[in-house]
């Protein structure tokens, strides 16, 4: 479990520790996204420090913000923290200035929406909770359901103003191109004289590569996989994800196998089959370490053998953009996810399968609980289908022109 901590105590806050477990813990939110809304609602208090406010003193009393202080907090929610840390750094200095300095850049529309409903979200639900202590007092019950109500409804405003996370295909993040995918699944062999890993992590880094391209999976359920997970004893062997919160043997500091999405059972190729199986007999096995673990995960460190952290997955891949020459900068754990989606969509096309089938094969594989996100990578193979319809009517009217011309 992430906490919002302050240096200065080294304890975690109350008012946030109990909104992250008895509201956002409850409704079965992973780590990481719970570690992704305390980055969000750290902007609060660091922007509370710079103006000099007590967020719970004025939640308590009823006072809340005024709207010059909503403005003042939408505005730094959409700054850098590095800029919102210096603004600190100067105040704290006694260093007097006419007027803040405001950066010249920040973070885009929809991390800044993201960050301010977060923080709305805690005011909210803290806002409730002491609301729900004033029932014996119906005045000033009254009086302090009215001022929230008020303020909740001023923040709201200038959230719904803010453009909300990009979901169209215009510009979004997509898969390798073919020729990249093949350059990488060749290069991560152990015996290519372009593989840029040491010799004692060659074959280990090669099935975790061979995993993410072959199964789509995220970087926290390739780390999630235990032994038990793997039937790898036939010719085509499964592996299935499953959803493991609080995992009493993940010991990892960050913590690494959160799964987002339902348990389901992959089957994978013939190849990878054997990989994974020799990657468990003959050399994960001679690792005292991972023998000795309680968590048995499938995927570990060399030579100590402990569950493998999600930065060193991250090492991996800057490994293989910094040293392989024809690797792009965008080659990433996730966007290998995006590459198997854009191999399935070309495989559904080629084998004529109807648009409701694709998506329900594509949800059922990626573990989505319900049909948004594929759709999401349907309407990228529609787009995609659209330009090569147009480039063929652009063609065929090329075609006529050249024909006319030469009967002239």
């Amino acid at each position: 479990m992430p906490f919002l901590v302050p240096r200065s105590i080294g304890l975690p806050i109350e008012a946030p520790s109990y909104w992250i477990t008895a509201h956002r813990r409850a409704v079965g939110s992973q780590p990481n996204t719970l570690f992704n809304e305390l980055r969000s609602l750290m902007i609060l208090y660091l922007w509370a420090d710079l103006c000099g406010i007590d967020v719970i003193e004025r939640i308590t009393e009823g006072a809340f913000f005024t709207l010059d202080e909503i403005i003042d907090l939408v505005n730094v929610s959409g700054w850098y923290l590095n800029d919102l840390l210096s603004a600190l750094e100067r105040r704290s200095s006694n260093v007097i200035t006419l007027a803040r300095h405001i950066p010249k850049s920040g973070v885009d529309s929809g991390e800044k929406r993201n960050r301010l409903s977060v923080i709305r979200s805690f005011l909210e639900f803290t806002s409730s909770d002491y609301l729900s202590k004033l029932q014996g007092t119906p005045n000033r019950w009254l009086l302090y359901r009215d001022m929230r109500a008020e303020f909740l409804k001023h923040l709201a405003t200038y959230i719904s103003g803010l453009r909300a996370p990009n979901r169209d295909d215009v510009g979004d993040r997509e898969g390798l191109d073919r020729e990249v995918l093949t350059r990488l699944r060749a290069v991560i062999d152990p015996d290519h004289p372009d593989n840029p890993f040491e010799p004692q992590v060659r074959f280990r880094n090669f099935v975790i590569i061979r995993l993410l391209i072959d199964l789509g999976i995220r970087r926290g359920e390739l780390l999630g996989i235990m032994l038990s997970d793997c039937d790898v004893t036939g010719p085509r062997g499964y592996i299935t994800i499953h959803r493991r919160p609080d995992n009493v043997h993940d010991t990892r500091i960050t913590p690494g196998a959160s799964t987002k999405t339902a348990a389901r059972k992959l089957e994978l190729s013939a190849r990878t089959t054997q990989l994974v199986y020799e990657w468990i007999v003959h050399h994960r096995s001679k690792l005292p370490g991972a023998t000795k673990a309680k968590g048995q995960f499938l995927i570990v460190s060399i030579p100590k053998g402990e569950p493998m952290s999600p930065s060193n997955v991250n090492k991996m891949f800057e490994a293989l953009r910094r040293r392989v020459p024809g690797l792009p900068e965008e080659v990433a754990p996730h966007v290998l996810r995006h590459s198997w989606n854009d191999t399935f969509s070309e495989h559904m096309d080629k084998n004529g399968v109807s648009e409701e089938d694709e998506v329900k094969f594509r949800q059922k594989i990626m573990g989505w609980r319900d049909e948004a996100s594929a759709r999401f990578y349907l309407r990228r193979t529609v787009a995609r289908r659209s330009n090569e319809v147009l480039r063929e009517m652009h063609d065929n009217l090329d075609i006529r022109v050249e024909s006319e011309g030469q009967k002239r």
